[in-house]
């Protein structure tokens, strides 16, 4: 009988094992592995599209007041990642919803969605070249 126990959890130990295994291409779809998707100018015009008026969606502009008051891709809130606040503003975010981030050229979302991924957010996006690329690609900005 103590064979049978021994066997018994190490089927057990062997199925959490594999379990464990095959999680992370699981959390990697979700981007939660470090991996957010970039997307091109054009991807993020039509997410922006598709998620508009969803209250699960921000878009999140992580430059400066003066930046974001001078111009900004429409519909935008912004946290701005110079601030010394920045983390713990980021940390009253909602994980549960999916955020787009974007800065000028890409430097500051780097940094802010290292943050994002320290504190567990699982679904971002990002716009690598930020509103330079979004107004190179000829999309329209708000003031």
């Amino acid at each position: 009988m103590p064979d049978m126990k021994r066997i018994l959890f190490m089927a057990g130990l062997a199925a959490v094992a594999c379990a464990f295994l095959f999680r992370p291409s699981v959390l990697r779809a979700q981007g939660a592995t470090g991996e957010y998707p970039n997307l091109s100018p054009a991807e993020a015009r039509d997410l922006l599209g598709k998620r508009s008026g969803d209250p699960g969606f921000v878009l999140l502009d992580v430059r400066t007041p003066k930046e974001f008051n001078e111009e900004r891709i429409d519909g935008a809130v912004m946290v701005d990642y110079l601030s010394p606040s920045f983390r713990d503003e980021i940390a009253k975010l909602d994980r549960g919803k999916s955020y787009l981030v974007y800065c000028r050229t890409g430097h500051r979302t780097n940094g802010a969605v290292n943050v994002m991924r320290e504190l567990g957010f699982p679904y971002v996006s990002v716009l690598p070249g930020g509103i330079t690329a979004w107004k190179e690609a000829g999309f329209p900005t708000a003031r």
